[in-house]
């Protein structure tokens, strides 16, 4: 999924402004927005545009917020000492239902990142060599876990996204949109995408479940400093943190993939915590310096929160979603993405 939503939502609390007495911090979602006092009150309702919405000039124009602005682009803000993500207005018709998405309506579009120009080793795509789940925020999303549901909190690595497996007795490698062609002196460690398959313990778990599998994928993480602006140590080499595993179109559930993964030696993704789901809870380990290393720890990028079994939601799919820290949004300055 990851699609724009913009949903007609409720004001569910506000609260004094601790610096500003003409400003209130209103709760929508998962979300904090700075408004003015007096324009919202708990329970109205409204339509939340967040983070990453482009406006056209004319809607920005007519809600007057044009100069705040990031290239037509709404960005995090902060106001007087607090954060503010997404803007508030108030519904344009006032028969809409709670929940409905707008971004229609109002035409709005999703902020794509320029895309990173590859080295030319697209490869043609496989139908069984699947990309990875599109995970949506959170904050967008802050019923679909109950509250008190166990849930894992794993640290989302700030890399690039890898795929890696056998299909139908055959290695591959690739990007999350684009399948990589293979080095032809298979120097794995050169390519960033067939990285992963350097690693003797990736290696031989891809290989030994691909003798008794027709599709086996393993999903993670590269990271280093020629990928992102967090390098967790890593200058001038790569790493690899696995976060997935798909056999025979089935995910694995979380104990399953960690007990296998231990089992040939493959890294995974650090594990933050495991809670009783609380929102509140999972914004406070959102925050904190990367368990990827020791010393000279830079922040967090975030959290990616899922069940301990596998399950969908009729509103997201597959239920694995991500929640970025604060600090990472305010202090996030890479704008590419590799397909």
């Amino acid at each position: 999924m990851s699609s724009l939503i913009v949903p007609v939502a409720l004001i569910e609390k506000i609260t004094p402004h601790p610096n500003a007495d003409a400003l209130e911090l209103a709760q929508v979602l998962g979300w904090q927005l700075v408004v003015r006092k007096g324009d919202f009150q708990v329970g109205q309702k409204l339509v939340y545009f967040p983070i990453d919405t482009v406006l056209p000039l004319e809607l920005s124009e007519r809600f007057g917020v044009t100069r705040f602005l990031s290239k037509q682009r709404i960005r995090c803000a902060k106001l007087r000492g607090e954060p503010s993500f997404g803007l508030a207005v108030k519904p344009d018709d006032e028969i809409w239902q709670v929940g409905e998405n707008v971004a229609d309506f109002y035409h709005v579009e999703k902020y794509n990142p320029p895309v990173r120009v590859g080295a030319g080793d697209a490869e043609a795509a496989h139908p069984l060599f699947m990309e990875y789940t599109e995970i949506e925020n959170m904050r967008n999303f802050p019923e679909i876990f109950a509250e008190g549901e166990k849930v894992i909190l794993s640290e989302k690595v700030h890399g690039t996204n890898s795929r890696v497996g056998m299909i139908e007795g055959e290695l591959m490698a690739g990007s999350k949109a684009v399948r990589r062609k293979r080095p032809n002196d298979d120097r794995f460690a050169a390519n960033i995408y067939w990285f992963p398959f350097s690693l003797e313990p990736v290696r031989s778990m891809i290989e030994q479940l691909g003798q008794s599998h027709r599709q086996v994928i393993l999903f993670g993480e590269v990271y280093g400093s020629k990928i992102q602006s967090f390098h967790y140590g890593f200058k001038g080499k790569l790493g690899f943190r696995a976060f997935d595993l798909l056999i025979d179109g089935r995910y694995l559930d979380w104990p399953e993939f960690v007990a296998l993964c231990a089992q040939y030696g493959v890294e995974t993704v650090p594990i933050v915590a495991t809670i009783p789901f609380n929102l509140s809870e999972v914004k406070r380990y959102s925050e904190g310096k990367t368990l990827l290393m020791q010393e000279d720890a830079h922040i967090r990028e975030g959290l990616v929160v899922r069940p301990v079994q596998e399950r969908t939601d009729p509103k997201v799919g597959r239920v694995v979603l991500k929640y970025l820290s604060d600090s990472y949004l305010f202090g996030e300055k890479t704008d590419y993405t590799d397909q």
